[in-house]
């Protein structure tokens, strides 16, 4: 079964028997694919241009939605020194907004969810965290959603220390994070082979002395690992190429004691974009979806389903090429004197422009079916991160969640230029107010003043994206749950 540019199927199943079929045909084609967006920084990003060896289109870029105004290209603003020291105090606020637009029907249905944001940091000092010794800073975040209402806590442990960079420059390096909720909602993110190795750095988020149009780039080596308070867990380790393998476990609900073993998933991906997904969809035993590299603009995707009765039916589709190569990218840059926007309302005390750093990332899921544009502007005024502007932006053209009309899988999947749905993620913070003590110098020598500087920014909204992405796996629990219970009372 082929699919075009719009095409849609949907992986159906019972017990008993095996049905594929087209599933809505993507509600007339209504939509019209990904909404066009610029890239609103000062230089722009171009969308692929197709070949004749591919059919895709990959979304453009949507870059922080407070567009800062530069000053003349190449000024920085001189590092001062600042009294920080372990027991210095923090707080921020602002708000943050999340769009979604589902190109599946007619009109487009669309929402969005407001929160007003809130945090307090306190820098504690050195910890370990997995055999280094970093500075520890503590982030308590409040997230008051505003309709429907609810409010979150959040608790995340950002670890910083410097490093060597190249010639007389010092790197500020990241080791990871643990963050936690109020839902039981655990995530731990350690980042692989932190420093300069070789010549390519990895965990860097800012170099010292800070230059205007300074730019660096990173790897995707690092491991998240997440559980929930449902005994749901996972773990993702990435390669520096983007590549990963992830475990999943899904606990079975029972009354009885010892509980069932928990059930199993397994997802691979490749660098060629080729990728399997061990999925317990209608088992144990597991459905296994096996996805292609992409041909002549095709991507040919074959599913082997438990046909109830010991054996499997298989089945092959294909749907047109949505993604570039590589799975990950990064591009950080030092983008010298900003004026602070409106919406980070700081006060006037922090001043009216800092140093711009700036990070954009885009990773593409082959497997779970994703590319997301992750970009963000921390700006530095003498020492502190004054305000982070970000804008995450995710394009999902697979559904693994049972979320379509065709019972009781409902596994769709959407190729070209035409994604399922659209996530869009903003948020600006502004610092408020700060509470420090001691004398201490902005250098190599006191590694928790430089670290301070963007301790608060990458931590917080990475975690937020990857918070999302966790519940969106966590949706597709939710989904096998419901299917395990349907299938005990036939």
């Amino acid at each position: 079964m082929s699919l075009g540019n719009r095409g849609l199927f949907v992986l159906l199943g019972v017990v008993s028997a095996v049905t594929f079929g087209c599933g809505g045909g993507g509600g007339g084609g209504g939509g019209g694919g990904r909404p066009a967006t610029a890239e609103p920084t000062k230089a722009a990003t171009p969308s692929p241009t197709p070949t004749s060896t591919t059919v895709s289109v990959t979304p453009t870029p949507v870059g922080p939605t407070q567009v800062p105004t530069a000053l003349p290209t190449g000024s920085a603003i001189p590092v001062g020194s600042r009294p920080l020291s372990a027991g210095d105090t923090f707080s921020y606020s602002g708000t943050s907004l999340e769009a979604f637009l589902y190109h599946g029907a007619t009109p487009n249905p669309s929402g969005t969810i407001a929160t007003v944001v809130t945090q307090h940091v306190i820098d504690e000092g050195t910890a370990s965290f997995y055999g280094a010794n970093p500075y520890d800073f503590l982030t308590t975040e409040t997230d008051a959603q505003q309709s429907p209402s609810k409010t979150i806590t959040i608790t995340t442990n950002t670890y910083y220390n410097t490093g060597p960079y190249t010639g007389s420059q010092t790197g500020f390096y990241t080791y990871g994070y643990s963050s936690s909720d109020s839902t039981g909602q655990i995530i731990t993110d350690v980042i692989g082979s932190v420093g300069y190795n070789g010549g390519v750095p990895n965990g860097l988020v800012d170099i010292l002395p800070e230059k205007a149009q300074q730019t660096w780039t990173n790897t995707e080596a690092q491991t998240l690992d997440e559980s929930e308070s449902d005994g749901f867990t996972s773990g993702r380790a990435y390669n520096a190429n983007g590549t990963y393998v992830e475990h999943d476990s899904y606990p079975q609900g029972s009354q009885f004691t010892p509980q069932p073993t928990p059930l199993a998933a397994t997802i691979a991906e490749n660098a060629d974009g080729s990728g399997t997904y061990n999925v317990p969809l209608l088992g144990p035993p597991n459905t296994t979806l096996t996805y292609s590299a992409p041909s002549n603009g095709i991507i040919t995707i074959v599913a082997s389903v438990p046909d109830g009765s010991g054996g499997t039916s298989t089945q092959q589709f294909t749907v047109n090429t949505w993604y570039a190569l590589p799975l990950y990218t990064e591009q950080d840059r030092e983008d010298g004197a900003l004026t602070l926007p409106a919406a980070c309302n700081v006060p006037a005390q922090f001043g009216t422009e800092g140093n711009g750093v700036e990070q954009k990332l885009t990773r593409v899921d082959t497997v779970i079916g994703t590319i997301d544009y992750f970009d963000q502007i921390t700006y530095v005024v003498g020492g502190y991160a004054v305000c982070v502007s970000m804008s995450d932006v995710t394009y999902l053209f697979y559904d693994y969640t049972g979320q379509g009309n065709e019972p009781p899988v409902g596994v769709s999947f959407s190729g070209g230029d035409t994604p399922l749905e659209t996530i869009t993620f903003t948020s600006t913070l502004g610092l408020q107010s700060t509470s420090v003590s001691g004398a201490y110098r902005l250098d190599a020598e006191h590694p928790e003043v430089a670290a301070q500087r963007l301790a608060f920014a990458r931590t917080s909204f990475l975690a937020a994206v990857e918070r999302r992405r966790f519940e969106r796996q966590h949706r597709l629990f939710q989904h096998i749950r419901s299917l395990q219970s349907e299938r005990s009372h036939r």
